[in-house]
């Protein structure tokens, strides 16, 4: 979601935490950060420091946004939310196919 106003106008300041930023809301700053800082260092680049990158992302400033979008990010170590399957066919005996 990238905050965007009419011209003229300023932006309202994205308050999210920084792990929504990346659509990772288990993340921390402090891994977020971490992330950025090893990304830039992957690069060889001296600057932005990484908090600025966060900042820049949250006034919604696309090459932060895109930068964010490319990070190598932690696994996540929350649960996954997975619809319930069937693992059997007798679902499908049901069906117009009837047995296979």
């Amino acid at each position: 979601m990238s905050v965007t106003a009419p011209p003229g106008e300023t932006r309202p300041f994205d308050t999210r935490p920084a792990g929504e930023l990346v659509n990772r809301p288990d993340l921390t700053e402090a891994q977020l950060l971490q992330a950025i800082a090893e990304r830039l260092a992957f690069e060889n680049r001296t600057g932005p420091e990484p908090a600025v990158v966060i900042e820049a992302a949250r006034l919604g400033k696309r090459k932060a946004l895109t930068f964010l979008r490319q990070l190598v990010l932690p696994p996540p170590r929350s649960r996954l939310e997975m619809p319930v399957q069937p693992i059997l066919r007798e679902h499908l005996a049901g069906g117009p196919q009837g047995s296979h």
